[in-house]
Order: C-alpha cells, then structure tokens, then sequence
C-alpha cells in the first residue's frame, strides 16, 4: 500500500501549477483579491474542460471565452493556430516575425482577461487566403499533428470550433474550420503520433462533444449562452469583461470595431452532430462528475470535496479566512484520500486519462488555496539581462495572512538552464538576497533543476512564450498540510511612462547595433563609400577590452577593427568603412558586424521593438547592401503621410530621395507646393484623424502639378470618405491578389508611369514577398487608366491595383500594390516602380 501510495502522490505532485508570468500591476481580475480568490473556489468546483478552436489572434469571441471561464467555470484553453504574424500593424513598423510576436503578447494579455489558457500552433500565418486547399497546401501535416497535441495535453471534454460550418472567406478560417473535428477524432486514435507522454484522449471513453459557434444571426438556432448577464463579482456584464480583454489586440486597430453591432449580437453554441446542447454540460460539478460516472470509484470523497468547497466559498464571503483556509485544505485531503486506490504497477495510460481530472483539480485547489491564504511569493532581479555563468542578485520576499500562521520553507531556485550558483547572502525564509549565476547549456553538462509541472510537460512549440529563465519554488507548510508555490524570478523594469515586471532573459555578452541595417547600390553610378556604424553594448559587469570589425564578401573590402574598452554593462560606439568594387554585380551582400574578447565572438544584434519595447528582437548584426539599376530623378522631393510607422520613407531615403514627414499642422497649414510629390501611406484615411478634412488641399496640391500617390486603405473607411477626385470604391469580398508570383499583365505597356524614369517590365514583378496587393480597386470612373491587370489561380483578372488619373495640371495615384513589404524587403522592380509613381506629373509633362 505504500508503494501504491507514492506512486498516486508522485502522479498529483507532477500536476503542480505554473503560474503565468508577474505582471505589474496585476491584469484586471487575475490579481489577489476576494473575487478572484471566490472564482478560484468556483473552479475547484468544476470539472469541465473546453478548448476553443481558431485560426488568429482576434478571431476568437471574447464573450462566450470569458462567460464559460469566469461565468460558468469552467476549465478554457483557447488554440489560436496561427500568431497572426502575416496580419497589418496599426501601431508601429513590425511586420512577419516581429509582428507575431507582438500579436502573440496582445494575446496573452487578452487571455488573461478572458481567464483562459493559450496554446499556439506551429502555423505560418502567410497573408490573406482564399482558398482551404491553398492553406493546406502552406501548413502541411505538422499544423494537424499540433492541434493533436495540444488536444492530449489539455485533455478538454468539450471543443468549440470557432470556424466551424465557415465555406467561405480567409482559407486560413475554413481550413481551421475543417481540421477541428479531424484533429479530435485523431487524438482519439491510440495508433496516431505514438507518444507515452501524450497518450489518446477521447474524453475516458465519454467521447469529446464539438460545438460550433453562431455568433452572425439575431436568431441563432442553437443554445443562447447569457454573456450579458452581469457578473455578481465584478459588476459587469460577460460580454463587456470580454471586449476590455479583447481590446488589448491594439496592433489589429481594434478600437474602431469595439462598438460594433457585431460586437453585440447572441451568441449561440451548436452541437456539430446536430443533437441538442445540454446547459449543464457546460460546467460539470465534482458532484455531478462522481454521482454520474464515478471514473476512480472515489464517490464519497469527491462529495466531501465538494461540500468543503461550498463552506470555504460562503466563508470567503464573510472574509472569515482562516474558516476559508481550513475548508480548502479539507478539500485537499478528500481529494488526497480518493487518490489513494488500489493502483495496478505499473501504472497504466488508459488509468492517467481516468485519474487526469484528479490531478487537475489538486491544480485548482491548491491555487484557491494559495489566494485564501494569502500567499504571495515575489523574486526580483537586479538585471533582467544575465550573461551565463556572472553572477547576479534576486532579492526574494514571500508572506500571507497572519492570522493562517503559515511556515516557511527555505526557498529553491531552479531551471531549464544548469543553476551554477545559488547562495543566500543575507536574510531569512520569507525576506532574503541570492546571489546566483546561470549556466550555459553549450558548455555546462550539469543537469538542469526542474520545478514540478505538469503532466503531461508543456510542449515550448505550442506555447505562447518560452518557460521562465528562473522560477522559485517555496514549500509552505499550513497547519499539517503543505502546499508549494512557485514564481518565475522578473526584473521590475520601469520607465518615464509605465513600469513592469519583464521575465529575465539570458543574454550574449556583447551585443551590436549596426546603421544603416540596409544600403542600396545604384549600378551604373560612382561607387560611394559605406559607413557602418556600430553600437557596442556590454550585458556583462566585467571589465574588457573588445575588438571590433566587419565580415565582409569577397570583393568588398572593410576597414581595420578597432578596439574598444568597457568598465562594465554599457555602451561604445565605433565607426568602419566598407569600400564596394569599382564594378558590382547586381544582387544583395551581407556586411556582417562582430566583436571579439578572446577567442569568443560576438554577431547577434539584441534591440526592443519600437512598438512594444519589452520584446527584444534578436537577428545577426548585419548590413545588408542591394545592388540593382535603378534611374532616380535628382529633384524629386517627396511629403510622407505616414500613419503606421511605415518603413518606405527611409527606403525611399537609401535612394538619395529627399523626404520629409508631414504631421497635422504641415498637412493643415503647410505650403504643400514645396513638394514635387505627396505620397499617403497605408491605412492612413483610418488612422491620420486630420486627413479626412485635408483631402481638399491633397486633390488641390494635385491638380496645381503635383503627384500624389494614395496606397491602400481598408475597404470601409475608403467608402465611407470616398477622397479620390472621382468615382472609386472598394468592393466586398476586398479585391486582393495573395500569390504574390501571379502573373502581371501590362494593360498600357507604353504609358510613361511604365516607362519613365524607368522601364518597367514582366522582371520587375519577381520575388516580391507574401503578396502582390490588397484593397484594389473594384469599380472606378471611366476618367481613370488601369495599368496592370493580375488574378490569383482560378479566379478573374483584377485591374484595380495600379490606378491613376490627370488631375487639373497633376496626377492622382491609387496603388494597393504591397509596396510596404517590397521596399524594405529590397525587392529592385519594387524600388523601380514606386520612383516612377513619384515622378509621375514629371513624366506626363
């Protein structure tokens, strides 16, 4: 029996919670107050589990998300499969990558709102579209076999497909539609991804129930969920807990959508094999789960639970904390006692699928128990960059409520990383300074000390950000029972402006910063001189003296390194020169930048994201230098309408072109004649609020002899203002082209925007990125030439895409031409054509 003992206690101590990261201050409804800790013992109570299904962050609906979480309960996990990276930012200039990354925190701060888990997928989210087959295509079977995954993992009772039914539209949406009710069946299947930590799940043998969402109807014809019911904890409607959540995806330009009808309308779950949705299996009790099936023969325990769960909440309410505490801990013995079976050895997988909801509710419980007790751990860094193997110091604080009289353990850092070093300098259990040094994994074959986690280890692909670099774990004994509670360890980084608790990064020593990140070579001119300028920071406390300099291809020839001295964290700057060949072949070179302490080597640049400087975006430190013809009128001069941060200005820059940025006053007051060319940049008619009442002066400033050029704006604010000079909307479906190798047809081949200053030809259109265009034109007056006509397969031509018309002594531009990827990913016919956009009123005189 003892044996048996240990092994069921080992089974629930793995089930041990991970809490999310520290914020600062706590998101709203996620911090340590009577009514998250009255939820907490709502949800110990509650042994449903439902994961929602979708295609990107923002697709998924907050309401129904945050009234099953925080309304009914239950256990949520939203799987978004892609992190949206293909999506606009409204914020700032990061696209790809960058953007996912930003989209993926968005998101996260908006889970935590909704009060549910998050997963991801290893899905690329590559632009617009249109088909399912075109998605399935780009995806492949390792998206799928993630959506598996995470159905093992989260072990749900019920799916929500929140795309299913969809048969039109983005391809991303249909696709997810499509493979939800696939990826149960085949989590379900004991002979797919064998995998002992992952076994099949198939709800113990009860079968996983798939609801679809109607959420388009003012009469859907399925379960009405009341998500405007207002919660008795918080004093608002689930609905309305939703949209503050939701309105964190900030980079999506969300808040002009927060006060949509759509936003408004029911909200209604669906059975996809057409029964009827029971209500209650929403939120299955303890109770109700042991009186039903009873799955580990462990009835009475689980009813003892249950109703030490009721009394904890009612003394909660009355804020009589020690009744609380020791109503909680009778709930954790029950549990304890209905673990403690006749368990065959070796433990077999099937009885982890029936035991699972044990373990999970021990999570539960010991997190009700953790907020009624008033349990609070904190570890702060002196940095939140730590270089392997250099010590660093964390300040280490825990405490709870007096009168509970808990006792505390010495507490025990540990991580993925070999720990090299921990030593208490000073202080005690609860208040103390660490001196601590991580190890490198390359180089330091200690094993790495693990906290407990849960069962099966989350797989770091289908997270929504790699586990904490350092976490404490505290063992905290409470009357004759113990509880561990663990933190990860965070920096408390603070600005002019905001303050938060950043998770610690581990760090190169020595970082660089290169300018420009990228040159353009005009062939056919005289060869200039680059000069690459280099910020040098130092993560690391110790003094150095670091030589710098350039890796450069052959041909291209770099200045000496030179040597720079640091006392310790900082920065230095250097200055090298890279010298072209008198002759350049066309193409891109990569100037790499290094430096050097020792035999060790240094070529990572570490810098924040503008738009969320919190995220460090880590690439080689690297010049890229393009080197292509191009003919670029001397004079041109060009006003730039920017409202997204947009990196074409600075491409233009790389030209020799002169650019300035036109703010409110500029477009309002300014003398716009000064400008041989003024181009509006993406979205700006949504986003610039002064633009709407400036178009005037924009069409005036055209029709006295200027260019203007207008790149796309989304559909319903172009309709909605209609600023060009004639009749031209945009259509719904939006007319885009996301093959971005279509072909392009000349619809005016001897129009000079084709021809001057350069000659545009079938070339120019190669390796463009992601896409060709979006919110072309669909139907426009006779007064405008169309120059280009393309399609995406199986469909018909559309000529919306390059559009421009004389105006008065000028020329009126509209291009949804994806002009913002091609530019600054350097893409020559890119480059070429867009200067002939800008020379257009030159060219027609």
């Amino acid at each position: 029996m003892n044996r048996i003992r240990l092994a069921t206690l080992s089974l629930l101590t793995t089930l041990l919670p991970i809490p999310s990261r520290a914020q600062f201050p706590p998101a709203p409804g996620t911090g340590p107050g009577l009514p998250e800790t009255v939820e907490a013992i709502d949800a110990a109570r509650i042994t449903t589990r439902i994961l929602y299904i979708t295609a990107h962050p923002d697709d998924e609906s907050s309401a129904i998300l945050t009234y099953l979480a925080r309304g009914l309960h239950a256990d949520v996990a939203l799987l978004s499969l892609t992190r949206g990276e293909g999506g606009q930012n409204a914020l700032g200039p990061e696209q790809a990558p960058q953007l996912g990354l930003i989209r993926t925190q968005e998101l996260l701060a908006a889970t935590r709102g909704y009060g549910v888990k998050l997963y991801f997928t290893r899905a690329k989210d590559f632009g617009f579209s249109k088909t399912p087959e075109e998605t399935e295509k780009a995806w492949g079977d390792a998206v799928l076999e993630d959506m598996v995954r995470v159905i093992r993992e989260f072990r749900p009772t019920i799916v929500i497909n929140g795309w299913g039914g969809v048969h039109s539209g983005h391809g991303h949406h249909q696709l997810s539609g499509i493979w939800t009710p696939k990826a149960v069946k085949l989590a379900a299947d004991p002979k797919f991804l064998l995998n002992p930590s992952l076994p099949a799940w198939d709800a113990s043998g009860a079968g996983v129930q798939i609801l679809d969402v109607e959420r388009g109807s003012d009469n859907p014809k399925g379960f009405i969920l009341p998500v405007d019911d207002v919660s008795p904890l918080f004093g608002k409607s689930w609905r309305e807990i939703g949209i503050d959540a939701f309105s964190n995806h900030r980079s999506q330009g969300i808040s002009a959508f927060l006060s949509s009808p759509f936003l408004r309308r029911p909200l209604a779950l669906l059975p996809e094999d057409g029964s009827k949705l029971d209500p209650a299996s929403l939120a299955v009790t303890l109770q109700a789960a042991a009186s039903a099936k009873g799955p580990c023969g462990c009835e009475e325990q689980l009813k003892e639970a249950e109703h030490s769960l009721e009394s904890a909440r009612a003394s909660a309410l009355k804020l009589d904390w020690p009744a609380t505490v020791n109503s909680l801990v009778a709930a954790e013995k029950s549990l304890e006692r209905a673990s403690l079976l006749s368990i065959p050895q070796p433990i077999p997988p099937d009885l982890y699928n029936k035991l699972d909801f044990l373990g999970r509710e021990k999570q539960n419980l010991d997190r009700a128990l953790q907020l009624a007790a008033g349990v609070q751990i904190s570890s702060d860094a002196d940095r939140a960059d730590v270089i392997a193997s250099e010590d660093f110091t964390v300040a280490f604080h825990s405490r709870c409520r007096p009168e509970i009289h808990c006792q505390f353990s010495e507490p025990q850092f540990s991580s993925e990383r070999a720990v090299l070093r921990q030593k208490m300098e000073s202080g005690n259990a609860t208040d103390s300074s660490w001196a601590l040094a991580m190890g490198n994994p390359e180089k330091d074959n200690k094993a790495a000390v693990l906290p407990p986690v849960p069962y099966p280890p989350p797989d770091p692909q289908l997270s929504p950000e790699p586990a904490p670099v350092l976490r404490v774990a505290q063992k905290i004994q409470i009357g004759d029972f113990a509880i561990t509670a663990v933190a990860p360890v965070t920096r408390t980084a603070a600005t002019s402006t905001s303050v938060n608790r950043v998770p610690l990064r581990v760090v190169p020593a020595y970082t660089l910063a290169v300018e420009p990140s990228q040159v353009v070579e005009v062939l056919g001119q005289p060869r200039k001189r680059v000069d690459v300028l280099l910020r040098v920071h130092s993560y690391s406390a110790k003094p150095a003296t670091i030589s710098v300099g350039l890796d450069v291809p052959d041909g291209l020839q770099s200045s000496a390194p030179v040597e720079v001295h640091f006392d310790g964290i900082g920065d230095q700057y250097a200055k090298l020169t890279v010298t072209p060949p008198a002759k350049l072949e066309p193409g891109n070179f990569t100037i790499t930048a290094y430096a050097k302490r020792g035999d060790e080597k240094f070529s990572t640049s570490l810098e924040p994201l503008p738009t969320m400087p919190s995220i460090l975006w880590s690439e080689p430190a690297q010049t890229v230098v393009h080197a292509f013809d191009v003919n670029v009128p001397a004079n041109l001069h060009v006003g730039y309408i920017s409202a997204e941060g947009e990196m074409i200005p600075e491409a233009l820059k790389r030209l020799g072109i002169s650019v300035e940025m036109l703010d409110a006053n500029a477009l309002t007051f300014g003398d716009l004649s000064k400008y041989t060319t003024i181009v509006v940049g993406v979205r700006a008619y949504e986003l610039r609020p002064e633009l709407s009442s400036a178009n005037k002066r924009l069409l005036d400033y055209a029709s006295a002899g200027g260019t203007l050029v207008v790149q796309y704006n989304r559909d319903f604010v172009w309709n909605k203002f209609l600023p060009a000079p004639y009749h031209a909307t945009i259509g719904n479906p939006t007319p885009r082209i996301t093959d971005e190798n279509a072909e392009v047809k000349f619809l005016k081949p001897d129009d000079p925007l084709l021809n001057s200053p350069n000659k545009i030809t079938a070339a120019d259109f190669q390796n463009w990125v992601q896409e060709r265009g979006l919110y072309y034109w669909s139907d426009f007056d006779a007064k405008y030439t169309p120059l280009l006509s393309m399609h995406d397969p199986g469909e018909k031509d559309l000529n919306g895409g390059l559009v421009y018309t004389h105006l008065g002594k000028g020329v009126y531009i509209y291009t949804g031409l994806a002009f913002f990827r091609e530019l600054p990913d350097g893409v020559p016919g890119a480059y070429r054509l867009f200067v002939n956009l800008l020379s257009a009123a030159q060219a027609a005189h």
